[in-house]
């Protein structure tokens, strides 16, 4: 189950408003995390039913090591209960996500295991060694019953596609939080923005991606057309991720839960650095704090620093998909991030704003090619009709004709505003205008309203974090 599908949003989310409201006025917060954690339960069963009772076991594994890890005393005994729940998480992560590609590679695509992907496997399971890391550390408390552990493990909201939540960050919220009619209409907002985002303005994108790259030949459409349909590509991703991280913050604040921002204007950045502290911010921490940081940071030096950062892109590669593709997706940002730290620490320059941000387009632009398709085969022939092939080919007529429809035009334009803080400054200053959220608010519902006509309208809805 989608956020953006009919099902999610006239059936899954208005019974669980009514009986969260219901549990709700009993003041009982167990009573109300015990109505989540049930609907959080039908939620996944209802797209991944068959891998439900894997994700229940995990859930009772990982608690009582948790427990166990909390009371251990000595040193050895606690970090010997952290490398099991290590050796388990990871192990199950590999075997579901990774199996099928390292069985192929090594001995054949013949031999190749048929594992099916659990939805939301790779965040689920980055939240909760992040708790484990974070008690073995006694940065916190182990969770104080199984219930509310569940709750955080497969809170609804955030479950599918992220963000990826800390335990530190709603451990208080799930023993005691209130729900306000500011709160529960701020909540209400972020989900109506999130949900036209995604329905209007990434699904218009996504058309145009899915004809180019699965049914014109992306390698025969010439460079104009080949650097375009990258770009839509490219905000896309952007737009359909942020939408999900909005409408799960926006659910979360209904419900009282406080979900800390994903996104942060990345395309205004003026480096790749900058940019990764701005994009997917939950998984930039995630690989900072319990990966960069264990193995040394910067503190050790330039070349031990860039070897690590090396390492950490490397996994956040293939954190993003069962591909070797994304692996060199990794490594190319690394190339980057290596490449910038070699120069700030032995030079003075430093890039103007407007050249580092336009710099930063293009390097993001080029490694979504990496992103997108699944082989270097595949992207040498996009590279190849890129820098090869004339500036525009005749055969590509059908995509044209979408993309000079006034309602593309539109889509396109507002995508592109989308990549600067324009819209946030149009509504901060009408927010502080007499009659300013009247226009704000009715906007908002406008585009809402429109989204759904267009949900229902259109067969176009793809969820690109399946394979997550």
């Amino acid at each position: 189950m989608v956020f953006s599908s009919p099902v999610f949003l006239f059936l899954f989310l208005p019974l669980c408003f009514i009986c969260y409201a219901i549990t709700n006025a009993s003041k009982n917060v167990k009573a109300n995390n015990i109505c989540l954690l049930v609907f959080s339960i039908v939620f996944y069963a209802y797209g991944s039913l068959s891998f439900l009772p894997i994700l229940l076991a995990s859930i009772v594994v990982n608690y009582f090591l948790s427990k166990c890890t909390d009371k251990a005393e000595d040193k050895k005994t606690r970090k010997a209960l952290l490398i099991i729940s290590l050796i388990i998480n990871i192990g199950l992560l590999f075997i579901y996500k990774y199996l099928n590609l390292f069985t192929g590679f090594f001995f054949g695509s013949e031999h190749a295991t048929n594992i099916i992907l659990p939805i939301g496997i790779s965040f689920y399971t980055f939240q909760v060694l992040s708790y484990l890391v974070d008690v073995y550390r006694k940065d916190v408390k182990s969770c104080d019953n199984i219930f509310d552990f569940a709750l955080f493990t497969m809170l609804f909201p955030q479950l599918i596609a992220g963000p990826i939540v800390r335990y530190s960050t709603i451990e208080k919220e799930l023993k005691s939080r209130t729900t306000s009619i500011d709160s529960f209409s701020e909540g209400i907002k972020r989900f109506m923005v999130g949900f036209a985002k995604k329905i209007v303005f990434a699904n218009a994108l996504g058309r145009i991606c899915d004809l180019a790259f699965n049914e014109l030949g992306y390698y025969k459409m010439g460079t104009l057309l080949s650097i375009f349909v990258i770009i839509c590509y490219s905000m896309q991703i952007y737009l359909d991720f942020w939408a999900y991280s909005d409408m799960a913050i926006g659910i979360g604040k209904i419900f009282g839960f406080t979900f800390l921002e994903n996104f942060n204007n990345p395309f205004l950045s003026t480096s790749i650095s900058e940019f990764w502290t701005r994009w997917h911010i939950s998984l930039s921490s995630f690989f900072k704090d319990y990966v960069y940081i264990p193995l040394g940071g910067n503190k050790k030096g330039l070349l031990r620093t860039c070897i690590n950062l090396t390492i950490v892109f490397a996994l956040s590669g293939f954190w993003h998909g069962a591909n070797f593709n994304f692996l060199f997706w990794g490594l190319y940002n690394a190339l980057f991030l290596v490449i910038e730290r070699i120069i700030k620490v032995k030079t003075k320059f430093r890039v103007p704003p407007t050249i580092g941000i336009i710099y930063v387009f293009i390097v993001w632009n080029i490694g979504m090619i990496l992103f997108r398709l699944d082989s270097l085969n595949q992207v040498a022939l996009y590279l190849n009709g890129l820098f090869s092939s004339p500036l525009y080919n005749y055969s590509t007529r059908e995509l044209l004709n979408i993309i000079f429809t006034p309602t593309f035009a539109i889509c396109f334009f507002v995508s592109v505003l989308y990549l600067t803080p324009l819209f946030d400054k149009i509504k901060y200053r009408l927010n502080h205008t007499k009659y300013g959220y009247i226009i704000v608010d009715t906007v908002i519902a406008f585009m809402f309203i429109y989204a759904v006509i267009e949900m229902l309208t259109s067969g176009f809805n793809p969820f690109l974090y399946f394979r997550f």
